[in-house]
């Protein structure tokens, strides 16, 4: 029954994507056979025999390239082939495939739970982080909370700006994650605490995290030792998505005890 009715939205949401000439420009492919034309993964060709599952049919290369980079812009990802024909076929407006793309990721935030984002962490451009779980979305306080539910913030991934607004209105917001309830907790308070530096319990990506930011190379200090939190690079993104205010109770820092 879940199947039949994501079948039907999704198809409701496709006869959204009606053919708009007023928004159609047509371009004839340069014809040079030592050349292949992209959109994303996907070359363009002008004859439609040569169609296949890597190979789209258009005489509007330009636009096609602009409907590619939509789905980049909205979803992070290029279009696949099949995709990018069927908005070709159809004539679809710039216009058109965004608002489409907007209403199904609005669809996915609305039910978060039992979407592609399930037990995965997303990030936005608010500069917070989350853990999505069947609940909803989990704020992800910090960098030892993270740890403590061996989540890593090279997994996450990223709502996209167009997306920001529909994310914030449209998520269900759970209770922020607690450190103490994390499988590695105890692991983590003994590495931050008792300075035990024997990694070789946790997985290796984890422990390969905490080496990043705790044996860290000069000029950097270790998170553990200094009372604030140094910078590795503009977009750092351990930075940007946590609050590190926990460093001041660090020994020697105005909040250790």
């Amino acid at each position: 029954m879940k199947i039949l009715i994501t079948l039907a939205v999704l198809g409701g949401a496709f006869l959204l994507i009606l053919p708009n000439m007023s928004e159609a420009i047509v371009y004839d492919l340069p014809s040079n056979p030592e050349m292949d034309y992209k959109a994303g993964n996907c070359v363009m060709v002008n004859n439609r025999s040569e169609t296949n599952a890597n190979k789209v049919y258009t005489l509007n290369p330009a636009h096609t390239v602009l409907l590619n980079a939509a789905y980049v812009e909205y979803w992070s990802r290029n279009a696949r082939c099949d995709e990018l024909q069927f908005h070709v076929d159809h004539n679809t407006t710039l216009t058109r495939l965004r608002s489409w793309l907007g209403q199904v990721s609005t669809a996915w935030f609305q039910n978060i739970g039992a979407t592609h984002y399930k037990h995965k962490t997303v990030s936005t451009l608010e500069y917070e982080w989350f853990y999505i779980d069947s609940e909803g979305a989990h704020r992800i306080p910090d960098w030892l909370t993270a740890l403590s539910w061996g989540l890593l913030v090279e997994d996450r991934l990223s709502i996209s700006s167009p997306l920001t607004n529909a994310f914030y209105d449209n998520v269900p917001m759970a209770d922020p994650l607690n450190f103490a309830d994390g499988v590695y907790a105890d692991k983590m308070n003994a590495i931050w605490k008792s300075q035990d530096h024997d990694y070789s319990s946790l997985p290796g990506r984890m422990a390969s995290e905490i080496t990043r930011l705790v044996d860290s190379p000069e000029p950097f200090t270790s998170v553990f030792e200094s009372c604030q939190y140094q910078i590795r690079n503009s977009g750092d993104p351990w930075y940007h998505l946590m609050d590190w205010s926990w460093m001041l109770r660090n020994p020697g820092c105005p909040l250790a005890s």
